[in-house]
């Protein structure tokens, strides 16, 4: 797959390979990463909405967030198959926290939220067109570069396992 230009070939936080990545490798690696959450999730009861810093969400949030991007990027996968030159707009990941918009988000509903948004997520890129590779659209960080849809769904899966990473040293950290 490839990576578009001007961005890192690895994430520097989580060392997700963009380049390395297969469609194939795509659904199964968010289901995996989605039932860890979803792991992490539950099990941490009433830490779970806990901040370990000021400037690190909680558990809770973060899950919330991968159920809004997984959302997004469905979106934007089924909009650019269908649209040419699509740009997707960004998802204001920070002013959802902060304007309160996971505030009533309880564990048990966002991991059923989170399964859903992941199955819906899986089922467009199992129905990405063959021409994928060669399809592509602005995605909204990364805009002004075209990006193939394939490297879409390979994003989708980097931020299920970044945040999972996320969510597991966030549990940490409160569990202390």
């Amino acid at each position: 797959m490839t990576t578009p230009s001007g961005t890192p070939a690895t994430c520097p936080d989580c060392g997700f390979c963009w380049a390395t990545t297969s469609l194939d490798d795509v659904v199964p690696g968010i289901d995996d990463a989605v039932d860890a959450m979803v792991d992490v999730l539950l099990r941490l009861g009433g830490l779970v909405a806990v901040r370990p810093a000021v400037d690190r969400w909680s558990v809770l949030e973060y899950a919330g967030h991968v159920r809004d991007v997984l959302l997004s990027i469905r979106e934007r996968l089924i909009l650019a198959s269908i649209v040419d030159d699509y740009e997707s707009q960004p998802i204001h990941r920070d002013a959802r926290v902060d304007l309160g918009f996971y505030g009533l988000d309880t564990p048990e509903d966002v991991a059923d939220e989170l399964d859903a948004s992941a199955r819906l997520c899986t089922k467009a890129v199992a129905c990405l067109p063959e021409a994928a590779s060669n399809r592509t659209m602005y995605y909204s960080f990364l805009s002004p570069a075209p990006v193939p849809l394939t490297w879409v769904a390979a994003q989708a899966l980097h931020e299920c396992q970044h945040h999972l990473g996320d969510m597991r040293s966030v549990a940490a950290a409160v569990e202390g």
